[in-house]
């Protein structure tokens, strides 16, 4: 008999070699870490440098761009920003001309156009949370008078002017406010570092008297409901005294409003022409019953106007 071996059909088993993937994972994430700092510290060493900080400054006059411009982190308004999104024209040609920095101070010497002319200006910048920013020097400083109310409207935007505007720089439309009762505005072109006084020609619109006939209306209407003699600011003059101790009751009527007219600035009205009955109920001199009527056929009060921002306030003498 011949001896066979037997021979087993299953391979013999490998052994599995180790991959060092974890040694180059981490050789990957280390070599991203580096790039990434450089990266970083490229970005840090440009936010750090003060001419820098000047052209992005530049940049965001020339945009037109509120939020560019609050993006710098120098100090403006929200009405200042709201009002340089209404600017007529803004900065060209910007250019950082050079730059002189003093440990955390800087002034940065820039030209540009503005109002269809040639500007130098200097702008101061600080270092202030590890960025230079513009200071003040960035803005432009106007009083702005009007020869009525104490408000201005560059576009929607209301700014109380008794106080002078800083605004950021750029050619502003500047209108008297009220702008539905006031006409007049100018242009005004605001450099930075400058300060500029400029006075608004105004003039009253129709819509002015209008308005201030309806409101002297309201205002008669609510003292005419009133069943006491009336206060102070009604316009109501009554000479019962001569014929009474005492008042108890009174009705008014109103037959016809007096016709308002304002006076030139805007800053006061007369009213004339009114007719009024007024009856009375009390005590008589004599200590007897009394009801008298009184009528006045040529009704006239006086008053003040007053325009601040938006609205028209009349007080009646």
């Amino acid at each position: 008999m011949t001896d066979r071996s037997t021979t087993d059909p299953r391979p013999s088993p490998r052994r599995r070699r180790t991959r060092p993937w974890g040694w180059l994972v981490a050789a990957i994430v280390a070599v991203l870490l580096v790039g990434a700092g450089i990266v970083i510290w490229q970005a840090q060493s440009r936010a750090g440098s003060a001419e820098e900080a000047a052209h992005a400054y530049l940049r965001a006059l020339e945009s037109g761009d509120a939020a560019a411009v609050e993006a710098t982190g120098i100090d403006v308004s929200d009405e200042a920003l709201q009002a340089f999104d209404g600017a007529v024209s803004v900065v060209s040609e910007a250019a950082v001309v050079s730059v002189e920095e003093t440990g955390s101070s800087a002034v940065a010497h820039v030209s540009f156009l503005l109002g269809d002319a040639e500007h130098d200006a200097d702008l101061a910048l600080t270092r202030s949370d590890g960025r230079w920013v513009p200071d003040g020097s960035g803005l432009a400083e106007v009083t702005v008078s009007t020869t009525a109310g104490t408000a201005v409207a560059i576009e929607d935007t209301v700014l109380d002017a008794s106080e002078a505007l800083s605004l950021v720089p750029a050619v502003y439309t500047v209108a008297a406010a009220p702008t539905a009762y006031l006409s007049g505005s100018i242009d005004v072109v605001a450099l930075p570092g400058a300060a500029d006084d400029v006075e608004v020609e105004t003039s009253l619109r129709p819509e002015a008297t209008e308005a201030a006939q309806q409101r002297l209306d309201e205002l008669l209407e609510a003292c005419a409901a009133e069943t006491a003699l009336p206060a102070d600011g009604c316009g109501i003059r009554i000479p019962w005294g001569t014929e009474f101790r005492t008042v108890d009751d009174v009705a008014f009527r109103i037959d016809t409003m007096p016709t308002v007219v304002l006076a030139d600035d805007g800053a006061s009205f007369t009213a004339s022409g009114g007719e009024l009955v007024a009856t009375l109920s009390g005590t008589a001199r004599d200590g007897g019953s009394r009801t008298t009527t009184y009528r006045s056929e040529d009704w006239a009060v006086r008053g003040d106007v007053t325009f601040a921002g938006n609205e028209m306030t009349l007080t009646v003498w």
